[in-house]
């Protein structure tokens, strides 16, 4: 029986303590806005230090967000949003049961 990656994480997520999920919940969150901020800059074909230019962010920091070292404040990531022109949506999860 083979598994793949997710099943093994899984598994190992849910032997987690209270602390370890709400580290990983953490961590989880200041990855996916590093990449979606990484994808959207890629989109718009600029480099990091054009953005750095045009945000007034410093390049080593977006490099840092983009990475997941460290998450933004919001007024940073508005900054950054804003300099690509983009705007932000908020729309329910795919998996949401409230209506």
């Amino acid at each position: 029986m083979s598994k793949n990656f997710q099943d093994y994480a899984d598994k190992r997520k849910a032997k987690f303590s209270q602390k370890g999920k709400d580290a990983y919940n953490v961590f989880s969150s200041a990855m996916g806005i590093g990449s979606v901020l990484a994808t959207a800059r890629r989109t718009r074909v600029m480099t990091q230090r054009e953005l750095a230019e045009l945000s007034g962010v410093q390049q080593g920091d977006i490099s840092r967000i983009e990475r997941g070292l460290m998450n933004p404040n919001t007024i940073t990531f508005l900054r950054l949003i804003e300099a690509m022109d983009f705007q932000i949506s908020i729309t329910p999860s795919k998996n949401s049961s409230r209506k």
